[in-house]
């Protein structure tokens, strides 16, 4: 009877071990196909019929090892991806202000060009507008004669024919001139020296 029981007994040990195993292959086929969370449920099954089996503990703690090292580098991911995208929008920022820098500067630089040309060709037609008013406003040059200064000087025949003379009436002219000059002349002698009349008096 007593060796009856001693052999229920490492049967019953036997039938343990063995459904312990059974929960341990299930849970690790279920690790390498990468169902995680499935291999963790397994386990946890086997541990409340068999809570002592080291095997089971061991894949537990794998697994939940090899999860939480899946979460850190998950999160690392992300943050290293939130990183670079950080950089990259900031390397866009910087690139768009240096090109709006750049156009700014280049749209000041066209201002200044236009504005220095306005300048330029208000001075130009200032400077013009002086000029014609100087020239109107100063009175032509004459001589004494009321002649033009800047008119080159006449000939006699030239101004002979302004007054529609030819040269031998202007020869005429003088002659008569000097004839009536000499006749002046002679009648002013003999009034001089006539004797006054003595019954008159010299007043």
């Amino acid at each position: 009877m007593r060796i009856f029981i001693i052999a229920l007994l490492f049967i019953a040990s036997i039938a343990s071990a063995q459904n312990a195993q059974q929960y341990f292959n299930q849970a690790a086929n279920e690790y390498i196909y990468k169902n995680e969370q499935i291999a963790l449920n397994t386990i946890t099954s086997g541990l409340s019929q068999f809570p002592n089996d080291q095997n089971l503990k061991n894949l537990k703690d794998k697994i939940e090892k090899d999860k939480k090292d899946q979460e850190q580098q998950k999160q690392q991911n992300k943050e290293n991806q939130e990183q670079k995208d950080q950089q990259d929008q900031e390397k866009k920022d910087q690139q768009e202000q240096q090109d709006q820098e750049q156009k700014d500067q280049q749209e000041k630089e066209q201002n200044e060009d236009q504005k220095q040309q306005q300048e330029e060709q208000s001075e130009d037609e200032k400077n013009a507008d002086q000029k014609d008013e100087s020239q109107q406003a100063k009175p032509e040059e004459t001589d004494e004669e009321g002649k033009e200064m800047d008119r080159p000087p006449q000939s006699s025949g030239e101004k002979l024919e302004e007054v529609n003379l030819t040269e031998d009436k202007a020869r005429m002219i003088l002659e008569a001139m000097k004839n009536n000059e000499i006749q002046y002349i002679q009648q002013n002698k003999r009034k001089a020296t006539k004797k006054p009349d003595s019954d008159k008096p010299d007043w």
